[in-house]
Formats: C-alpha cells, sequence, structure tokens
C-alpha cells in the first residue's frame, strides 16, 4: 500500500483555535491519526510506505507518528526517513522533523534515505529506501514524495532512476505520491523501468473507474491519479484498488493505493 495521510489531518470540518503569537500552534482541529490507521488496518498490508509523517510537530500534538503508526498497524519493522529536520520554531516547542515512513511485516535489514534535488529554496524531497526480507527474497523498497513543481520533479525522477539503476537488478517496488498524471514527461524515467501496478491489473470500480488518488475530500469525487504502486519485473501483479469509501473520504487529501503482488523466488 501506498498512502499519503497528511501528518493525521481529516477532512472533517471544524474551526481551528486561534493561535497565540510567538507560540506554536494548537493541534489541527480535525487532527485525527486514527482514522488513517483504520482505513490501513482494514486493508491490513504486509508492507506501506507513507507519506507526508510528522514527528513531534506541534500540529499533530507532538506524536512521534512512526511509533504512534507502527504499533497501532502491528508492523513492528519500520524505516523512518525526516526530508525536513527542524531544532524548536514557530512549529513547535522541541526539534522535529517531517518525512516519510516504510512500515513492514518482514524484516528491514536495512533504511537510508538520499535527498533528492530541487529548484532554488523549494520544500527538501526525499527518496527512502529499504532492503526487506520477505520469506528470504530480497525486495528493494522504495518511498518517496516528489515536489509539487514540475521543474523539481524532473530532476527528482531522474535521480530516483539513476538510484535504483546502481542499486542493481532484483525485486523492487517504487511507492509515493508523485505529484504527477501517468502522462507527466517528468515521470518517464520511471515508468521505463517499472510496470504501473494500476495500469497493469487496476480494479476499476463503478464511483472510480480510473484509480484516481487526489484529492480525497467531502465534496466530490478524485480529479487527478498521481499515487502509485510501480514494480519490477521480477514481481507479479494479481491486483491493485483505490478504495474509495466513507472512511477514505475523510481520513486524508488522498486516497490509497492497494497492490496484490507476489515475489518470484
Amino acid at each position: 500500500m501506498t498512502y499519503n495521510i497528511k501528518h493525521g489531518q481529516t477532512n472533517a470540518g471544524c474551526t481551528q483555535p486561534p493561535s497565540t503569537p510567538g507560540r506554536p500552534p494548537a493541534p489541527d482541529c480535525n487532527l485525527d491519526l486514527q482514522a488513517a490507521i483504520g482505513v490501513i488496518r482494514q486493508h491490513d498490508p504486509d508492507i506501506i510506505g507513507l507519506q507526508e509523517i510528522d514527528r513531534f510537530w506541534a500540529r499533530s500534538a507532538y506524536q512521534d507518528e512512526p511509533a504512534v503508526l507502527s504499533t497501532a498497524l502491528g508492523l513492528e519493522h519500520r524505516c523512518y526517513a525526516a526530508n525536513l529536520d527542524h531544532p524548536p520554531d514557530s512549529h513547535a516547542d522541541r526539534p522535529h522533523q517531517y518525512g516519510t515512513l516504510i512500515l513492514s511485516r518482514f524484516p528491514i535489514r536495512s533504511c537510508g534515505t538520499t535527498p533528492l534535488p530541487r529548484t532554488g529554496e523549494n520544500e527538501q524531497r526525499g527518496f527512502t529506501s529499504a532492503v526487506i526480507d520477505v520469506r528470504g527474497v530480497p525486495l528493494q523498497f522504495y518511498d518517496t514524495h516528489l515536489h509539487t513543481t514540475a521543474a523539481d520533479r524532473l530532476l527528482q525522477t531522474a535521480a530516483i532512476a539513476q538510484a535504483i539503476d546502481a542499486a542493481g537488478a532484483g525485486a523492487t517496488i517504487l511507492v509515493g505520491d508523485f505529484n504527477a498524471r501517468p502522462t507527466a514527461a517528468e515521470l518517464q524515467p520511471l515508468l521505463a523501468r517499472f510496470a504501473d501496478a494500476w495500469a497493469k491489473a487496476g480494479v476499476a470500480g463503478a464511483d472510480n473507474p480510473d484509480g484516481l488518488t487526489s484529492p480525497a475530500d467531502l465534496a466530490g469525487p478524485p480529479r487527478n491519479r498521481i499515487d502509485y504502486v510501480l514494480v519490477s519485473s521480477a514481481i507479479e501483479v494479481r491486483a491493485a484498488s483505490v478504495p474509495l469509501d466513507a472512511k477514505t473520504r475523510v481520513a486524508a487529501d488522498h486516497y490509497p493505493v492497494v497492490a496484490d503482488i507476489t515475489l518470484r523466488p
């Protein structure tokens, strides 16, 4: 599964308390990390790549979200990468981080992150990598959250493709919020190397025949497909889905993508 959970901020309507000058903000009034946990638990993935994960931010009630998610989901093996690593500032009264998280039912043998290139002072993005031991089969699992600007994504997908090529052949999965539709030019270095699980075996529901993933909200249907599970040729995709229901409409501003895959021995 891949899922951008927006640090646990839901789409429930509420009124945010006013901020106090010189102090970090109150937690988001519609903060409910348990809503995303409920969605994930319903699909019970063996491995999940998550994006927009906080550690110790005021907006998310100073939670250590990687630890909370790992414990609540029973996925004890985790790999967290902070794309932002701040000292105490206007966002929190203690050091705090923000990034991507890989959770696994299987042992994670190695965990690393690579900062991705960017233009100017745009927000730093990263590329999280884990080697997961799936019953004796090594799986290279990557999780990323690309920038919202095409210029940055062009640099970032080239860097990801180069890093994956350097890692060598083998069973590989790349997931994340790519912030680009499948036809975007910047995605072609990735789509040339991997199969898109949705394009290969997507199960189209009547309310979402094209597997659109964003935005998730209460006002209307999603309009874009920007979240992906990409797999190498060593992996068989049996089915892929984008769950669109009452829970996923509220839990975050993206819908998750779930893929049923088989690793070849």
